[in-house]
């Protein structure tokens, strides 16, 4: 049996527990840093201790692999990575229904939902996610611990920089450039050029706004 542990019990958290159990991989639990939840069953699942206890033996004896469907990029990247060095297995999960074209390149621990389809030759990096009915165009570059949210349009011929983080509805044009490392895309969108990084554009067009 394929006993996971997933990091995070919050709605993604419970999302990826179905979908996984789905395709036959046993949840044995939960870890969050949440002290409320510790001790509960979430949507039938034990909440069995924080991020950090993923460290002690009588956890790691039951599990082998840990999911982490959490939309922060930072802290899913370094939880998966700091997962991995204590020797869990950090695998990717694709939904059936997701289309990958051929000669898709894609890093290790990446999580692609319900609906979703990335056109050939593109190549992403590790820690990536994106949820339902979102679509990616050919040769596109893709960075590492990126989040993009359901229904989200992305051109052909660009580059999307590290933890960019891209909200639900967002539409990108093609051959706008780069989408920088660390920049916010609100939901609904429209981007028609070049964004920098570490920025929040919003609209449509989308403008940047002061970062909070």
């Amino acid at each position: 049996m394929n006993n996971a542990i997933i990091i995070g019990a919050g709605t993604h958290g419970q999302i990826y527990a179905s979908y996984l159990a789905e395709e036959g991989i046993n949840v044995i639990g939960f870890v969050d840093d949440n002290e409320h939840l510790f001790g509960q069953n979430v949507i039938g699942i034990p909440v069995i201790g924080k991020v950090k206890d993923l460290a002690n033996s009588n956890i790691k004896s039951r599990a082998r692999s840990i999911y982490c469907p959490i939309g922060n990029n930072t802290l899913r990247q370094h939880y998966l990575m700091d997962s991995k060095k204590m020797g869990y297995e950090t695998p990717s999960f694709f939904h059936r229904t997701a289309v990958i074209g051929p000669d898709v390149k894609m890093g290790e621990a990446n999580y692609v939902l319900a609906g979703s389809i990335i056109m050939p030759h593109t190549t992403i990096g590790d820690f990536f996610m994106i949820n339902m009915s979102t679509t990616i165009g050919h040769h596109v570059q893709i960075g590492h611990g990126v989040f993009m949210s359901s229904g989200v349009n992305v051109g052909a011929n660009l580059i999307i920089e590290d933890h960019a983080y891209i909200g639900i509805g967002a539409t990108i044009m093609t051959g706008l450039g780069t989408i920088g490392k660390g920049s916010l895309i609100g939901a609904g969108s429209v981007v028609i050029k070049t964004v920098a990084p570490n920025t929040v554009v919003v609209g449509n067009p989308a403008r940047e706004i002061p970062k909070k």
